[in-house]
């Protein structure tokens, strides 16, 4: 028979470890430091993806009907971007990506890769809050595997030689990373 305090403790326990998962597949939320540099480099699966390294190719369905091809986005920055509707981070991200897009043009392409979720899903949470950006379903995790991370949110900025220029992990404030994620587009694209 269990008492009081056993129970208590037991419940505990099962909380904080279902916090750290939470954290885990979320990602901590990092702020860019002043200098604009990344979160540190041993938290990205080092020696796989890594800032300077070739990006690996992938093509991906889009849900408005289109696709996506890595290599097919010459004389571009691209933003990559993994994400899912539950993850509180991600989410408050989102409306960066919109003024990205409408600050660079055609300089930029950029890819919301949701991890995980159903069509409906997305669809819905996308209509709801009027985003019109491109969005891949990664039911499978198959786009996930060729850029394993720590959790989400998690982005990546692709040169236009094909070299990942920068890596993010975590997210602030969608103004905050709007100036983060413009600085570097700027440096990928000089």
């Amino acid at each position: 028979m269990y008492s009081s305090r056993t129970g208590k403790t037991l419940a505990l326990t099962a909380l904080c470890a279902l916090l750290a998962l939470t954290l885990a597949a979320c990602g901590a939320p990092t702020v860019p430091s002043q200098n604009g540099s990344d979160a540190p480099e041993e938290s990205f699966a080092p020696g796989v993806i890594a800032v300077g390294a070739p990006a690996p190719d992938f093509t991906a369905d889009l849900l408005d009907g289109t696709s996506f091809q890595l290599s097919e986005q010459k004389d571009k920055a691209v933003l990559i971007n993994f994400w899912a509707t539950w993850c509180g981070p991600c989410v408050g991200e989102l409306p960066a990506f919109t003024r990205l897009i409408e600050t660079y043009g055609d300089k930029i392409s950029l890819l919301a890769v949701n991890c995980g979720e159903n069509e409906k899903t997305v669809t819905d949470f996308l209509e709801r809050n009027g985003y019109t950006f491109p969005v891949a379903l990664d039911l499978e995790g198959e786009i996930s595997s060729l850029y394993p991370s720590d959790g989400i949110p998690y982005t990546l900025i692709i040169a236009p030689d094909g070299t990942i220029s920068s890596i993010q992990l975590g997210a602030s404030g969608a103004d905050e990373m709007f100036d983060h994620y413009s600085a570097e587009l700027d440096k990928a694209l000089s």
